[in-house]
């Protein structure tokens, strides 16, 4: 039989694949092998073709995926004879399965038809997921939606629709002047005008179309603006109801702003931090009216218990909140000058410190430097509203300071008049006034939530705290918790083991071996005399030394001291050196001391001091150090000695 003959005898049926050119291929060596064996069997010869037919159609359905297979089926049970009711009821099935529209379903038939199993093929579109239309036109209905859901205002996107089309309208009124004027004169007015001006812009869309589609594209339809703006309405809602879980049975659930939820189930796993300025107006110790100061609390999320605070008349900042994390992670010991009933028992290290997205809060100070020695996870809120357990006790503290005199409402409009007359309350007051009502009547009493929950123990929110602990807190020393009132710089080390900063010359034991060498300063903004020396190794920062400014051991200078004195020592001409520095920094303190009006900055900052002193030092470790200094000074440079006893009665000190 010769390959003509078996190609006739075994044509493929409607319904089967198309074989590609391999296949072809396959039966044409197969139909040349049985033509040269003449006593060849013809129906052993219409078994093989049977076969290799059967086994190319199962191998090519194993390929399929499973969309594709379900095409299959549709087009196998469409393609069967049947009447035209029956085949509409089978092609609206069709249509739900696939979920596409009958007309869709027809063309997949008709591609079967004409392209075979090529037609299963999943070719995805080429710009799919972008717009496809014009991209001024897809800004405008942006713009239009976005202007009409500003505030309380609510714009559809039908709506926006509509403004589209009027702006296409618009242009296509000015290509079409002359007929304008034309229909004008023929005495078209109002809606005829209207009328007929459509007719002509429908007929020229038809035909070659407008000019301005070639600048800002061809207007879309109604459907198409409502398309591309249904993403925009979806992501609107979802942010405008999405909330943080909330209370579910005697839990709750917190919500990050990474999409992480924390369940709160037990004490120090969660604390909030927040600030907000206190509405009173304080004095300083002259009772000349200084402003009001900043309130910043830290509130454990479980117990509902304040765990914190920090008062004062710096503005909100990583200095500022590391303050608050310092007095709310250290034991709370305060003198009988604070006359407490209770213990503030409150203290340890927390797991995460929930906040919101100030610049602040996302400092690397706090978040790579504090968060990591302390070892606690700062995260953000992920919506405002999810801050009203830090907030809450700030308009309890406002109703406690409404009592007193200076007091200035929490808005323009509840300001009482003469509240700088009345005021005289000075910060150190102000701050044991505010610890009393934490420590005695705040912390003492039981939250809210707790009180109207059935599954909760009715506790005050200081046994609650206590009730919650899943471990005893961690206790760190004064000494650990100084971190939290540093700030860092880098510096060289020169040889010899010296370092400057901010015009200070310092030096630290051992530091010679580490010449030329990048280090990480850790100091105390209000005392620079004295530096913490860090290295680096393995992307880890080690201890090396401490360094103490040169000639200064015994002295005590701030940043800011330090800057003005400088200033003024470049200014003068002098040499720039530690003593030089020093003298300006004690002339300005005696100006100060002595000056009769003080600028409302200088008056807070002095009263800061007396509400918050400067740390003392470890007398032991600064004496080794001041012995190690003396007795190996500097080879190559020799420093001048001064008589500081003689230098301050000089100076009247």
């Amino acid at each position: 039989m010769s390959a003509l003959d078996v190609d006739n005898e075994f044509d493929l049926e409607e319904d089967t694949y198309l074989l590609s050119d391999e296949d072809a291929e396959l039966f044409d060596d197969s139909s040349d092998v049985i033509s040269v064996n003449e006593t060849y069997n013809s129906a052993e010869e219409d078994e093989s073709v049977e076969f290799l037919d059967q086994r190319f159609l199962e191998d090519s359905e194993l390929r399929l995926s499973g969309e594709q297979r379900l095409k299959l089926e549709i087009i196998r049970s469409l393609r069967e004879p049947c009447d035209r009711l029956t085949y509409g009821k089978r092609l609206e099935e069709a249509a739900k399965k696939l979920g596409k529209s009958e007309r869709t379903v027809r063309r997949l038939i008709k591609s079967w038809e004409e392209k075979g199993m090529a037609a299963l093929a999943e070719v995805p579109r080429a710009d799919k997921g972008q717009v496809r239309k014009s991209e001024y036109w897809y800004n405008l209905s942006l713009k239009f939606y976005k202007q009409g859901n500003k505030g309380s205002d609510r714009m559809t996107r039908t709506q926006v629709a509509e403004k589209i089309a009027a702006k296409a309208y618009e242009f296509a009124k000015k290509e079409l002047e002359v007929e304008i004027s034309r229909l004008e004169s023929q005495g078209f007015w109002g809606e005829d005008l209207d009328w007929e001006l459509k007719k002509l812009i429908k007929i020229k869309e038809k035909a070659e179309g407008f000019k301005y589609w070639s600048k800002y594209g061809k207007p879309p339809s109604t459907r198409t603006v409502e398309r591309w703006l249904k993403p925009v309405e979806e992501k609107r809602h979802k942010s405008r109801i999405s909330r943080s879980p909330g209370w579910h049975g005697s839990e709750h659930i917190i919500k990050t702003r990474d999409g992480q939820e924390i369940s709160i189930k037990y004490s120090n796993q969660v604390w909030q931090i927040d600030h907000t300025k206190a509405d009173i107006l304080l004095v300083d110790e002259d009772g000349e009216e200084i402003g009001r100061p900043q309130l910043t609390t830290v509130i454990d999320c479980y117990s509902r218990c304040i765990v914190g605070f920090r008062l004062g008349f710096a503005a909100p900042s990583s200095q500022v909140v590391a303050l608050a994390l310092r007095n709310a992670i250290m034991p709370k010991r305060y003198g009988s000058e604070y006359e407490l009933r209770c213990k503030w028992s409150a203290y340890g290290v927390p797991k995460y410190v929930y906040t919101d997205g100030g610049k602040d809060f996302r400092s690397k100070h706090l978040v790579e430097w504090i968060a990591n020695e302390l070892d606690f996870e700062p995260i953000l809120r992920s919506q405002p509203s999810d801050g009203g357990i830090v907030e809450r006790p700030f308009r309890t503290i406002s109703g406690l300071l409404a009592e007193m005199p200076g007091y200035t409402g929490s808005s323009v409009k509840d300001r009482p008049e003469g509240a700088e007359e009345k005021a005289c309350i000075s910060l150190p007051e102000l701050e044991k006034l505010i610890i009393g009502y934490i420590v005695d009547s705040y912390n003492q009493k039981p939250d809210a939530r707790s009180q109207a929950n059935p599954l909760t123990p009715k506790q005050s929110r200081i046994e609650r705290w206590e009730k919650g602990l899943q471990m005893s807190p961690t206790l760190l020393n004064d000494r650990e918790l100084d971190i939290c009132l540093m700030k860092a710089a880098e510096r060289v080390i020169y040889d010899n083991g010296y370092l400057n900063f901010s015009g200070l010359r310092y030096r630290g034991e051992n530091l010679g071996a580490y010449a030329g060498e990048k280090v990480i300063l850790r100091f105390d903004p209000r005392d620079i005399t004295m530096m913490l020396v860090y290295g680096r190794k393995n992307n880890k920062e080690i201890f090396l030394a401490r360094a103490y400014a040169v000639g200064l051991e015994a002295e005590r200078l701030s940043v800011e001291e330090v800057k003005y004195a400088r200033k003024k020592v470049e200014t003068s001409g002098k040499g720039i050196n530690n003593i030089s520095i020093l003298e300006e920094a004690i002339r300005r303190r005696n100006f100060l001391k002595h000056k009769k009006s003080k600028t409302k900055a200088e008056r807070r900052r002095s009263e800061q001091e007396r509400t918050e002193p400067i740390p003392q030092r470890y007398e032991k470790e600064k004496n080794e150090q001041v012995e190690i200094l003396i007795t190996k000074p500097e080879a190559d440079e020799p420093i001048e000695k001064v008589d500081l006893k003689l230098l301050r009665e000089e100076l009247g000190l």
